[in-house]
This record gives structure tokens, sequence and C-alpha cells, in this order.
């Protein structure tokens, strides 16, 4: 490094050094903030790849649940219908004369 030609070629030796260290430090600087951008964009990719599984187990199962309702909602309709029916054969007078006080009272509701 230091030359034996006197101080002049020693502190020029030095701003050499110092400069060459500038730039080893500035590309360390750079190599090192591309690979923590890198770093961010994989971690940020890996988020919205869990946030998107999410999503859709979230949709799979509502769209789950929502068959499970269609499908109560479907056998309720047919457990009233069939009950429905029986009354109507087994006593139609009872079942005609609770359908016509259910409509008045509707209709008195209905009014108001």
């Amino acid at each position: 490094m230091a030359s034996v030609n006197g101080p002049a070629s020693t502190v020029d030796d030095l701003k050499k050094d110092l400069n060459s260290l500038r730039e080893d430090v500035a590309r360390l600087a750079g190599q090192l903030s591309s690979a923590l951008t890198d770093s961010g964009d994989e971690a940020f990719t890996g988020v919205k790849d869990r946030f998107r599984r999410m999503r859709d187990n979230v949709g799979d199962t509502m769209q789950d649940y929502g068959e499970r309702g269609r499908d109560a909602v479907s056998e309720f309709a047919d457990t009233i219908g069939s009950t429905v029916e029986e009354n109507v054969r087994s006593r139609p007078l009872s079942t005609v004369a609770l359908a016509l006080g259910l409509g008045f009272l509707f209709g008195a509701l209905w009014r108001r």
C-alpha cells in the first residue's frame, strides 16, 4: 500500500484505498438492498398465496354450508307439506277452518 517515496505518496495511497472501500461498501449496500427487496417480494407473495388459500377455503366452507342449508330447508318444506297433506286428508273441515282463521288474522294485521 504505502510506498517509500514520502508522505505525499502515502496520502494518495490512503485516498485510493478509502475510495475503493467506499465503492465496496456502496456495492455491498446495493446487494444487501436487492437481497432484502427480493426477500420482501417473496414474503409478500407468500402472504398473498396464503390469503388466497384462506379465501378459497372460506368460500368452499360457505358453499358447503349453503348446500346443507338448502337441503335442510327442502327437507323441512317436504315435512311441512306432508304434515299439511295428512291433516287435510284426516280432518278437512278443521284444516279449512284453521286456514280461514289464519287468513283473517293476517288480513287484520296487514291493515294496521
